[in-house]
C-alpha cells in the first residue's frame, strides 16, 4: 500500500507538474506549434494518473476498513467488549464471529473513536468499579478480584459461541455486568485514523483532477488550434 501510495503521489506531481508547465506556454501562446502534442500528454497523463491513484484509493480503502493492527478488542461506543449472560454464567464477546477470526478485533477505520483514544469520561472514572475492575488488557482479563493471564480473543475462542468462562464467579465477578476495553491516556490511534482518511480525501481529489486533465488534453487534441 505505500509502495502504491508513493508512486501515485509521487508521479500525480511530477505529471501535473509537467502539464503545468505545457499549460503556461499555451496560455502565452507560445506552445500553439505542439498543441496537438499537449493534448495527447494531457490525455495520456491524466489517464495514467487516475488509474494509479484510483488502484491506490482502493487498496487503502479496503485495508482501512477490513484490517486492524489486530491489538485491541472491538468495543462499542461505551468501550464494552462483553456482556454478562446471567442465564449461562458467561461473558458474551459482543463482536465473536466464529467464521471470521478477526472479527473480535478493531479495524483501522474504527480507531477514530474514543473507546480506542483518550477518554475523559473513561479516564476520570478510573477509580469507578465498572471500569477499573472490569476491564481488559492486551495479556489479561481482570474481573472483580479475578485476574486471567489470557488474551481476550483466546478466551473467546476456548467456547463456540464466543462465551468467556464465569462458573466459577464470585459476588464481585458477578458484579461486573460488561467487559471493557483498557482505556488508554494518549491519542496516537486517531493521529493515525486522521491521517488515513485525509490521504484517501486527497487522493479522490487528485482522482478528480485527473477527470479534468484527461478531458482537457482531449478537447485541445481534438481542436483546430483556433483555441476551445
Amino acid at each position: 500500500m505505500y509502495g502504491l501510495e508513493h508512486a501515485s503521489l509521487i508521479l500525480d506531481v511530477i505529471l501535473g507538474f509537467l502539464c503545468l508547465i505545457l499549460g503556461l506556454l499555451h496560455y502565452f501562446d507560445v506552445g500553439k506549434p505542439f498543441e496537438k502534442v499537449t493534448g495527447i500528454i494531457g490525455l495520456a497523463t491524466g489517464i495514467i494518473q487516475f488509474i494509479l491513484t484510483l488502484v491506490y484509493v482502493c487498496y487503502s480503502g479496503y485495508i482501512f476498513t477490513n484490517d486492524g493492527p489486530n491489538s485491541y478488542p472491538k468495543a462499542d461506543s461505551d468501550g464494552v467488549i462483553a456482556t454478562w449472560d446471567n442465564s449461562k454464567k458467561k461473558y458474551k464477546c459482543n463482536f465473536y464471529d466464529k467464521d471470521d477470526e478477526d472479527a473480535i478485533y478493531a479495524k483501522y477505520s474504527d480507531l477514530g473513536k474514543k473507546a480506542y483514544n483518550y477518554n475523559k469520561d473513561i479516564y476520570q472514572a478510573e477509580d469507578n468499579d465498572k471500569v477499573k475492575k472490569c476491564h481488559y488488557s492486551y495479556n489479561s482479563i481482570t474481573v472483580g478480584t479475578e485476574t486471567y493471564l489470557v488474551k481476550f480473543k483466546d478466551a473467546c475462542e476456548e467456547d463456540e459461541e464466543g462465551y468467556v468462562d464465569g462458573s466459577t464467579a464470585t459476588t464481585q465477578y458477578l458484579d461486573c455486568d460488561k467487559l471493557y476495553a483498557d482505556f488508554t491516556t494518549d491519542v496516537e490511534n486517531k493521529y493515525l485514523y486522521d491521517r488515513w482518511v485525509t490521504t484517501i480525501i486527497f487522493a479522490c481529489f487528485i482522482i478528480a483532477c485527473d477527470i479534468g486533465l484527461a478531458i482537457f488534453g482531449f478537447l485541445l487534441f481534438k481542436s483546430d488550434g483556433s483555441g476551445i
